[in-house]
């Protein structure tokens, strides 16, 4: 649907890196960064509203070259939302169809599909835009978009000003449009939640540069570098050497501190290379000594003294110690997990950093 090959541009100091991308059609395709990465310029070239130096960008199996292409039907919501303040909510919704010839019948079916999909049906007569809510703004710049039935869907950090609560609702009715309607969604965000709740994969970028790319559990499991696992927030992150690689079986022991860990994952590395070795608070096991151990908690069984318990909304985070290692280790608990497990009168537990879960990147 969307092929991004090889293209590089400048926009004054700023610059696009041999940026290389395809999206599948029907997919939700979610490009993340943080602020100044040049997600928008990305899609601000796609659309055909920059130009670029060298490259191709193809939509829909048109070449765009630094001026929109008519022939596809193609919706954009930019950050500002750009609601029309001049015409009320219906005429916003409807522009688009006006301006293509769109017959009354055909308008006023598609206004009442798409105000019960979103909820506004109840704003459709409202004059002055000015009055309404930001979500309902939202709301009616994503009708607007949706009117024209686009083939192709772009998203510019969507829910960037709305609070919580809002920006939840907002993300379940987007899933459900995505379910109800075919449309290729390439949206940019820099709010990791917003991504892998909908994303059916991401791209990461940093300073101009797709650095990574994958569905959501596969960045979360598998970051590609340093960079990718911090602002992914990786927070476990310890320096180790490899002294141990078998590629038959792809499996791997490093050594981190005076501590020795297997992982399952070599990444086609070999015995004595410098690695991080990465893994997620939430993927550390607190083990019930009641219990029998699970097999993909057999390895990497430690004892974490709990020096602080930091409560977070639906749990907490235990920042632990673990003799030997050199660092903090942060594990990631639900507040039924921790209460279940009486931590709040328990100093030390014992843990396994499942070696499923252990990842190592290249020093």
């Amino acid at each position: 649907m969307i092929s991004i090959s090889g293209v590089r541009a400048s926009f004054g100091s700023f610059r696009l890196e041999n940026v290389s991308l395809d999206v599948r059609e029907g997919e939700h395709f979610v490009l993340l960064g943080p602020s100044g990465a040049g997600k928008t310029l990305l899609v601000e070239t796609v659309l055909g509203l920059r130009r670029y130096c060298e490259g191709q960008v193809v939509v829909a199996g048109r070449v765009v070259r630094g001026e929109p292409v008519d022939s596809v039907p193609i919706s954009y919501v930019p950050q500002d939302l750009a609601v029309f303040p001049h015409l009320s909510v219906r005429d916003n919704i409807t522009f688009g169809g006006r301006a293509r010839g769109m017959d009354r019948r055909r308008t006023s079916k598609k206004v009442e599909e798409l105000s019960g999909l979103l909820n506004i049906a109840s704003i459709l007569d409202r004059r002055a835009p000015s009055t309404l809510s930001i979500g309902e703004k939202q709301r009616v710049a994503l009708a607007r978009a949706l009117f024209i039935e686009p083939r192709v869907l772009f998203l510019d950090e969507p829910f960037s000003s709305l609070d919580y609560y809002i920006k939840r609702q907002l993300i379940e009715k987007l899933r459900e449009i995505k379910d109800t309607l075919s449309v290729t969604v390439f949206q940019v965000t820099h709010d990791h939640e917003e991504a892998f709740m909908l994303a059916d994969r991401i791209g990461v970028m940093f300073e101009g540069r797709i650095v990574q790319v994958g569905t959501p559990l596969e960045l979360q499991r598998r970051p590609a570098t340093l960079e990718v696992a911090r602002f992914l927030l990786a927070q476990n992150i310890f320096d180790g050497e490899v002294v141990e690689a078998d590629l038959g079986s792809d499996r791997a022991k490093t050594r981190v501190g005076e501590l020795l860990f297997t992982s399952t994952a070599s990444n086609g590395l070999s015995r004595g290379q410098k690695v991080s070795v990465v893994i997620r608070p939430e993927e550390i096991h607190v083990i019930r000594p009641d219990r029998p151990l699970g097999p993909k908690v057999q390895e990497n069984l430690f004892t974490a003294h709990i020096e602080s318990r930091i409560p977070i909304p639906a749990g907490y985070i235990l920042v632990t110690h673990i003799e030997g290692l050199g660092g903090p280790v942060e594990i990631h608990l639900s507040s039924c997990a921790f209460d279940d497990l009486g931590l709040e009168s328990r100093s030390t537990v014992p843990v396994s950093l499942k070696a499923e879960s252990l990842w190592l990147i290249p020093r």
